[in-house]
């Protein structure tokens, strides 16, 4: 019987800019394709700095530039600093977003860029960029919300760190709601259905959940999901290899295996060296395990978060190889 997956909303903070309002410096609206394809699965929470702080659209653009040893918002064509108003700006509305289970920000804005924004070395209009870094905005918000996968609709264009990014935000919008019926029948049951991605991505911080979820020092049970949370964003800081998963789909091949005719055992095999080699996508292991899952009746398998982590309706395999250096497999 196949399982019919209910898939919480991630609460998503979203640079307004991308696919939401025409409120880029130029007047602009970036549209994005993964966003938009986003949009009916999400929770969006939405900001624009610089239109919110008074700058209008469109508007002068503005710069980081170097003063008196820190970080300043400077608008070349008016010669206006806007520092202390995004500050503020920043302080105030970041402690108004509430619970967030990601992030996509602007690429390279001097308020939303999550990296890669430049950095001139003072307000002079002829100062050449002497640094890279965050926008004012992205960095009040990732100091406040530092475990939560964050990405830039740039990087998002890489199908691997977009897959990832998917997978976190989705098993993170799955615990809140664990968390939220607050008994611990509802966190061994989030532990179990995660096991094997859990497993995919860091076997080490899997185990650790697992002992939480024990609790063999009989915790109040307030203390094991706050324990939990603390330790789960660890499980997606890096992109799993292709080893990890290769030995996750051996641990679940060994479900069906004995009940296989030797020709299937043969070709799972060569699929699965096939994908270990880069010649294959991770779905074509999963399709075929999940054909025999269903055909034996798996259970176990069937409610595996690893077969199916993030709507399938999401899945775009198309990749402009953007942000590949940063995707670590």
């Amino acid at each position: 019987m196949a399982l019919v997956q209910v898939f919480p909303k991630p609460r998503i903070f979203i640079s307004r800019c991308i696919e939401f309002d025409a409120c880029r410096w130029n007047g602009a609206m970036i549209g994005c394709d993964f966003v938009r394809a986003l949009k009916p699965y999400i929770e969006p929470v939405t900001r624009c700095p610089e239109a919110d702080i008074g700058l209008g659209v469109p508007r002068d653009p503005v710069r980081l530039v170097r003063q008196e040893g820190s970080l300043a918002l400077y608008q070349v064509a008016t010669g206006r600093f806007y520092t202390d108003e995004m500050r503020s700006y920043c302080s105030a509305e970041v402690a108004r977003l509430g619970e967030l289970d990601g992030a996509i920000l602007k690429e390279k804005s001097p308020s939303c860029g999550n990296r890669d924004v430049k950095i001139y070395a003072s307000a002079d209009p002829k100062a050449a960029q002497n640094g890279k870094g965050r926008g004012l905005w992205a960095e009040a918000l990732l100091s406040t919300y530092p475990d939560i996968p964050e990405e830039n609709e740039g990087r998002l264009n890489n199908f691997t760190i977009r897959e990832h990014f998917y997978t976190a935000i989705f098993t993170r919008a799955a615990f809140r709601e664990a968390k939220a019926k607050g008994t611990m029948k509802d966190l061994v049951a989030f532990h179990t259905r995660n096991k094997l991605l859990f497993m995919a991505c860091n076997q080490s911080v899997m185990r650790d959940l697992g002992r939480l979820v024990a609790n063999h020092e009989q915790l109040p049970t307030p203390e094991v999901f706050a324990a939990y949370q603390a330790l789960l964003p660890r499980i997606f800081q890096k992109i799993p290899r292709r080893g990890a998963v290769v030995n996750v789909l051996l641990h679940a091949f060994g479900y069906c295996s004995q009940q296989l005719e030797s020709g299937e055992r043969s070709h799972f095999l060569e699929l699965l060296e096939a994908y270990q080699q880069g010649r294959l996508p991770l779905s074509a292991c999963q399709t075929v395990l999940q054909s025999w899952i269903a055909r034996f009746d798996q259970e176990y398998l069937r409610n595996q978060s690893f077969f199916q982590p993030y709507p399938p309706s999401l899945i775009d395999i198309s990749d402009s190889g953007k942000g590949a250096g940063s995707a670590r497999e």
